[in-house]
């Protein structure tokens, strides 16, 4: 009873987070042709749409529910097995998510922005990034990474997960980044 408590409040707190960086966004200040891409539970569905520099696809096995939005970006969610992704990227940036029976929200908003969200297990995950930030999740054998001045990426269930703002950096003691690349 109380994990199914949490899990809800959990997915309360996720679902508030996503509706709050949303409407945020979704409201710009100037007039958009945004694309939106959704795949509703009931069928198998693979949804994509581009206009010049913004694009948007949604992919569902048709037990989950995939629902993405591309603002001057990309969105891109694909959800399996009864899962529900949203996804969002604005003005150059990539919101991109694949879920296997969990939730996740992933938003990218800024040039070079890529918030990557993978989540193969029941859970909820949040993913955001900001201008040459990048941030990603993964299953519970795969890494967080967040780099760049604005990321987050965050395993909710899983109490994974980091935030990247300016100078501060913090990693949750289960979050492993993964290694730098030799130059």
């Amino acid at each position: 009873m109380i994990r199914s408590w949490a899990s809800g409040r959990v997915l309360g707190v996720g679902a508030a987070f996503a509706a709050a960086i949303g409407v945020g966004f979704l409201l710009p200040q100037t007039a958009s042709a945004a694309t939106t891409c959704t795949a509703p539970p009931g069928a198998p569905a693979e949804i994509v749409q581009i206009d010049g520099d913004e694009a948007c696809g949604a992919s569902t096995d048709g037990t989950a529910e995939a629902w993405s939005y591309g603002e001057r970006g990309v969105g891109f969610a694909d959800a399996r097995s009864a899962a529900q992704v949203m996804a969002a990227g604005f003005d150059g940036g990539v919101g991109a998510g694949e879920s296997t029976s969990g939730r996740l929200f992933a938003i990218g908003v800024g040039a070079q922005a890529l918030a990557l969200g993978v989540l193969e297990s029941p859970g909820t995950a949040v993913v955001a990034a900001g201008p040459q930030s990048q941030a990603y999740v993964g299953d519970a054998d795969d890494p967080v990474l967040c780099e760049g001045t604005a990321a987050a990426a965050f395993e909710l269930e899983a109490a994974r997960g980091c935030v990247v703002l300016g100078d501060f950096r913090y990693f949750t003691p289960g979050a492993q980044t993964l290694p730098s690349p030799l130059p």
